[in-house]
């Protein structure tokens, strides 16, 4: 035998990548809770800027005073917001590729949807960018339905219907991707939907408390929660068709985020726009009339600085959310879906209160909002239960089968949760949670 001579040492170079691999994972870690501080803090201004933009007087093309009631324009800027997130991605790529010691970057190296296999080729181009246009399809018409029923509706109601997008979700996923559900999923289904029936009911009643015009109050309190429910169905429809068309994908979620944002921008621009311009309505003749909706900016700096803070807090938002997506369990988006609704609540609830009563933005607290918070509660405790994160005693559970946050854009914001297990040890793990 031929002696080879000792194993060779790890050079400089090799030690300097590994270094610089462990000082990544340990940046990474650590810049974690900022992510989520951003993810809460602007999910919060996200929302009230939103529903504040929808208070605002201005003057349009005919002269006479007027509430911002534009629904589909607030569309239009969240998918400009997710422009800015592909903006984002492609100089993040840039950025990487002029670093000396190359990194692989879990978010271009794992699948987007839990369940592809590790050895699918990522999907880029043409071809990821055409798939997109389907669930950005589903997004544009789900934000558009909800935002028509956000102009009727209090912020942290409509925050707390979101909670039905798990319930549209979970039926679904029988139907379109053959997922059996267990006693305990429909428990917690039921359990949901008995709390968005309360939030809905405390709306409903309390919509007339203060108010001259009940009857009117109550009807266009329940015309929004129609809006916003019928946009929860094509939410929950966007994050099925995500797990359908990219589950076999290896793609960035903040690709897939602005490829949904140029889609939606398009679409927006070229069909929706003109489509609401040319219906007859109540906008100056139109059903929403984009020409008098620039007017209304001119004519208010106040609402124009409003919808840039909305562009600049959506799209952080979408940002800090995608940075997080891998790191954040079932329980903690759960907890941090329910600060942000709980502080949106308090916020406006102190609108009211201490700053200014007659405010579009601010929240009375009547009688029925015990029913309000009641329902929010058992809403939060039916998903615990469908996921499986709370076991309610003498139901059965399997761990391959407990659903788990859908890793998608859409599933990001939903809290939905059609995923399973990609094996038996990331059940254990889901089980422990």
């Amino acid at each position: 035998a031929t002696w080879l001579g000792p194993p060779a040492r790890p050079t400089e170079a090799s030690r300097s990548d590994v270094r610089a691999r462990r000082q990544h994972g340990c940046d990474d870690m650590s810049r974690t809770p900022l992510y989520v501080a951003g993810m809460v803090l602007f999910g919060c201004l996200n929302t009230e800027t939103t529903k504040m933009q929808f208070t605002l007087p201005s003057v349009g093309l005919d002269g006479v005073p007027k509430t911002f009631h534009k629904p589909w324009q607030a569309v239009f800027t969240m998918f400009l917001a997710m422009d800015v997130v592909l903006l984002y991605h492609f100089i993040g790529e840039c950025c990487s590729r002029r670093k000396t010691v190359k990194i692989v970057d879990v978010d271009t190296s794992v699948p987007l949807v839990k369940g592809a296999s590790p050895a699918v080729r990522p999907a880029r181009g043409l071809k990821l960018f055409f798939i997109v246009a389907v669930p950005a399809l589903f997004d544009l018409l789900g934000t558009g339905f909800g935002m028509i029923g956000f102009v009727y509706l209090p912020a942290s109601i409509n925050q707390m219907l979101r909670g039905s997008t798990i319930v549209f979700s979970a039926i679904m996923s029988v139907f379109f991707l053959g997922r059996k559900m267990m006693c305990y999923n429909w428990l917690g289904v039921c359990l949901c939907v008995l709390g968005i029936s309360l939030v809905g009911a405390s709306t409903i009643l309390g919509s007339d408390v203060g108010r001259s015009s009940g009857a009117a109050a109550s009807s266009g309190a329940l015309f929004g929660m129609c809006m916003n429910l019928l946009g929860q169905v094509f939410a929950a429809g966007q994050v099925i068709v995500e797990e359908k068309l990219l589950k076999s994908l290896s793609v960035p979620p903040m690709l897939v985020v602005g490829y949904e944002g140029a889609w939606g921008t398009i679409i927006m621009a070229t069909i929706v726009f003109p489509l609401l311009y040319a219906l007859p309505g109540n906008d100056n003749g139109s059903v929403e009339n984009i020409f008098d909706t620039v007017a209304m900016w001119r004519n208010n700096h106040a609402l124009f600085e409003i919808i840039f803070i909305y562009l600049f807090s959506c799209s952080t938002y979408n940002i800090a959310g995608m940075l997080v997506t891998g790191a954040l369990s079932a329980v903690h988006r759960m907890m941090l879906e329910a600060s942000r609704t709980m502080f949106i609540w308090l916020v406006n609830l102190s609108v009211f209160y201490f700053i200014n009563p007659s405010s579009g933005l601010g929240e009375r607290w009547t009688p029925y909002s015990w029913i309000q918070l009641a329902g929010f509660i058992v809403v939060i405790f039916g998903q615990t239960v469908y996921g499986g994160l709370l076991k309610v005693p003498g139901l059965t559970y399997d761990l391959a089968k407990l659903p788990q946050p859908t890793p998608s854009p859409a599933g990001m914001y939903t809290n939905a949760m059609v995923s399973l297990p990609d094996n038996e040890h990331d059940a254990e793990d889901l089980c422990k949670l």
